[in-house]
């Protein structure tokens, strides 16, 4: 946390450096990279980190064994792997190091995307590791519908614990933030019906799965697929336990998962939800032929059933969408996401080629949307400061670079219930930040306005926020609102103006504090709730009073 004294030497036009057209906490930002299509060398990591990080890319979730058939087979690998074979191209390029080197040092974390049982290596390796599907009465390897996919078997001990050899290998020799498992799954129900899977079966259930007609529901198909996503969730349970055990024990661990639509893959996120942090599913509304309501819809649709999946849990929900949907799709998809699921803060994207620079800017664009409409006004104000109304009431602001101080006015608003009018002058706050002002004068206000610092998690009316504020005849008051559209509540100390008002995050912890002289402190209040990381901060006028000649002086402003 650096300290930053304004001085006031740039002035300039208000702008911010992003979502300030946004009136929600800006998503944070995840991309899904294909490794063969990204990253060749050590140049290509380069020129995508910078990107990232000057996009605000804060996950790179990174394909370091290769998912499909395509330019190179499944099961190969982009980093020094001794277990599984390493993809042409990339034997003296360690790409999974690089990234990591290299986004780390952007503060940009990496996820290692890790396919499981989609595997032409694996299953070119050993007969007995083949999924089998029943096809016409037949048992027969599967290749997928166009004959060049490769499954390996998800049952199968021996299969397990090579795709398990291969997480802790990572785990155990690369500093990555999470492990993404994909492909955990079946494709039908006709699968897998290997010697080893029916004598597992029939030993459990005391008949053969080659009996039940897999083509119409029965009880029998019911049980058969309760029986595979039973053992699907001990696998990544098993997962989570070598993780455990490794010597990086905090690594994330998640699911990319199909829509619940496809129960003819086994693969139940209720079954392994205990042992996941995040679960990723895939949100492709046009893709799986839905309606885009069924991305957010209350009553149905994937995170509604991905939802109700984790309950009792605290793993958390990452959607994921695609990168080419219209803006309005992403309006409306995104202003669902936060009216039905606002604990989601994190959204992940995919691209099936490489990644360009336009398509990064236009995901940093949307991170806040959707947009009420309302505006930053035009100010003169320090570089990287703006100025908005906040529930559209009137409000200006000046800033004087001889004198350091802001002139704020405003009238006819209040800080108060579960919506708020404010004049806003803010800059984006990161993590954890301390700010300090002085009120040096007020003029012409109403008794109860409230002039002084914020925290607000998003530019929306009705946001979480923490407040410390004076007003001109009742006191200092450190006043917050824990929930969205939720009451505001305040404690308040003897003051006067003029004073200095101190407002401090750390984490989730949020300090108001009064100080007559800016050295001697006392703390009017404390506060402990969830807040986005990426919020806003800054100075705050409202003003009940109908006199729009009402203004407020603040000066000898510190930012830590």
């Amino acid at each position: 946390m650096s300290t930053l004294l304004l001085l006031g030497s740039s002035v300039g036009t208000s702008a911010s450096t992003w979502a300030e057209s946004g009136d929600y906490p800006p998503f944070e930002t995840e991309v899904i990279v294909r490794t063969v299509n990204q990253f060749t060398d050590k140049e290509d990591v380069e020129a995508f980190v910078e990107q990232a990080e000057r996009y605000g890319v804060d996950v790179i979730s990174m394909n370091v064994k290769q998912d499909e058939d395509d330019e190179v087979p499944s099961g190969q690998v982009f980093y020094q792997s001794d277990i599984a074979p390493i993809a042409d191209g990339y034997e003296d390029f360690d790409a999974l190091r690089e990234v990591v080197t290299q986004a780390h040092a952007a503060g940009i974390k990496v996820h290692a995307w890790i396919p499981q049982f989609h595997d032409q290596e694996a299953f070119l390796k050993n007969e007995a590791w083949q999924m089998q599907s029943l096809v016409d009465g037949k048992r027969t390897p599967f290749t997928g519908s166009n004959g060049s996919e490769y499954f390996v078997n998800p049952l199968h001990p021996q299969v397990q614990q090579y795709e398990r050899s291969i997480v802790r290998e990572v785990v155990e020799n690369y500093s990555v933030d999470g492990v993404t498992l994909d492909w955990i799954r079946f494709d039908d129900y006709n699968m897998d019906v290997s010697d080893y899977t029916i004598a597992q079966y029939k030993a459990k259930f005391g008949y053969s799965p080659l009996t039940i007609d897999f083509d119409k529901d029965s009880p029998q198909r019911r049980q058969w697929n309760e029986w595979r996503t039973d053992r699907i969730g001990q696998y990544v349970s098993d997962v989570r336990q070598d993780i455990s055990r490794s010597t990086n024990p905090d690594v994330q661990l998640g699911v990319y998962v199909l829509p619940p639509e496809f129960t003819e893959v086994g693969q139940n996120v209720a079954k392994f939800k205990q042992h996941v942090d995040f679960i990723a599913p895939m949100a492709y509304f046009d893709d799986w032929g839905f309606k885009s309501e069924w991305v957010y819809g209350s009553e149905s649709g994937i995170l509604k059933d991905t939802r109700d999946r984790l309950a009792g849990t605290s793993a958390q929900i990452v959607p994921t969408l695609d990168q080419d949907w219209t803006d309005e799709d992403y309006q409306e998809i995104y202003a669902g996401i936060r009216q039905n699921y606002p604990n989601v803060n994190r959204l992940s994207f995919f691209a099936y080629g490489a990644w360009t620079e336009d398509e990064l800017a236009a995901i940093d664009e949307r991170t806040g949307w959707p947009s009420s409409g309302e505006e930053d006004y035009a100010a003169k104000l320090p570089e990287d400061w703006s100025a908005r109304n906040i529930g559209s009431m009137p409000g200006k602001v000046s800033y004087s670079a001889s004198k350091k101080q802001f002139t704020l006015s405003g009238s006819s608003s209040d800080v108060w219930g579960d919506s708020d009018q404010l004049n806003f002058i803010y800059q984006p706050l990161k993590g954890n930040a301390e700010m300090i002002v002085q009120v040096k004068s007020v003029s012409r206000l109403d008794d109860w306005a409230k002039v002084g610092l914020s925290i607000r998690e998003s530019l929306a009316a009705d946001a979480k926020h923490v407040d410390m504020v004076l007003t001109p005849k009742n006191g200092a008051s450190f006043q917050y609102r824990e929930k969205t559209a939720g009451d505001t509540v305040d404690r308040t100390a003897e003051a006067s103006v003029p004073g200095w008002l101190k407002l401090s995050r750390q984490g989730n912890t949020f300090v108001g504090s009064f100080s007559t002289d800016g050295k001697r402190w006392e703390r009017v209040g404390t506060i402990r709730f969830a807040m986005n990381t990426q919020a806003y901060i800054g100075l705050a006028l409202s003003n009940p009073g109908k006199d729009s000649a009402g203004k407020a002086v603040l000066g000898n402003l510190i930012h830590k």
